[in-house]
């Protein structure tokens, strides 16, 4: 934390993806002109902040989503004396070629401006924000990054998503029967996908338009319906959540409280 009272960051990385999260508050500070060998992409939350990049001065709103290139150099500082209020995803190119490769056609897309103003976009960049949260489970974190990689390659990047062959709705039903029987399981977009032998982007659009639910918030539900058997059946919280793969009872106490009240 910055010992200023008005200036603030919190970050964290992700072991199992890389991921790196920033949050951050600046009312003085200004990074010096400075690149990224990842992918950084972010939104402004409140205020504004003036930053340099591909020769010209760009100014920020609440709202605005921010997307720099690896290696593409910016600066940035807080464009009044109110500062601003922004969050930041870092995502590797190992990452992004991982999520999008076989789903789209140019899997480490060139974005074509550093600052847009896309209500959407800006809320799916603070959705993604919130659950890539290290405790997130592995098809949570593959679910969400690549609803967000593919929208930012298809809006930004200039890239296209191949149409699926058919509704494939026997293997959309496969994959609802695997997380039905083993829910404890932490088991990533991609083996699902490789089950029902579809790319992860139609697996998920296939079984969102059949259930309703993408995979990982169908297995939120899975995992909270058993657990809420399971305590009124009087196993202990720390029980439950070891063999419903919450990270611990903390975990499962925050999503039951949040789903159930």
């Amino acid at each position: 934390m910055l010992s200023s009272t008005d200036e603030w960051v919190a970050f964290d990385a992700d072991a199992a993806t890389g991921i790196v999260r920033l949050r951050a508050r600046f009312t003085r500070h200004a990074y010096d002109r400075h690149a990224h060998e990842a992918y950084a992409i972010g939104m402004t939350e409140a205020g504004s902040q003036t930053f340099t990049c591909r020769g010209e001065s760009h100014t920020t709103r609440p709202g605005a989503i921010i997307l720099f290139n690896p290696t593409e150099l910016h600066d940035g500082h807080a464009t009044t004396a109110d500062g601003f209020t922004y969050r930041m995803l870092y995502v590797d190119v190992a990452t992004v070629r991982g999520i999008l490769a076989g789903e789209v056609g140019d899997p480490e897309p060139l974005l074509d401006r550093p600052l847009a103003l896309d209500s959407a976009t800006a809320r799916l960049i603070a959705r993604a924000f919130e659950m890539l949260a290290p405790e997130a489970s592995a098809l949570t974190r593959d679910d969400m990054l690549l609803r967000l990689l593919l929208r930012l390659a298809q809006r930004y990047g200039g890239t296209s998503v191949p149409t699926p062959a058919g509704r494939a709705d026997h293997a959309v039903l496969t994959v609802r029967d695997r997380l039905r029987d083993a829910p404890g399981d932490d088991v990533s977009l991609q083996d699902l996908a490789d089950l029902a032998g579809l790319s992860r982007f139609h697996l998920t659009r296939l079984f969102q338009r059949r259930f309703g639910l993408a995979p990982s918030a169908y297995l939120r539900l899975l995992r909270l319906e058993q657990a809420k058997r399971r305590l009124a059946a009087g196993d202990t919280p720390a029980d439950v959540a070891a063999v419903l793969g919450f990270v611990d009872q903390a975990h499962l106490t925050r999503r039951f409280k949040a789903a159930y009240a």
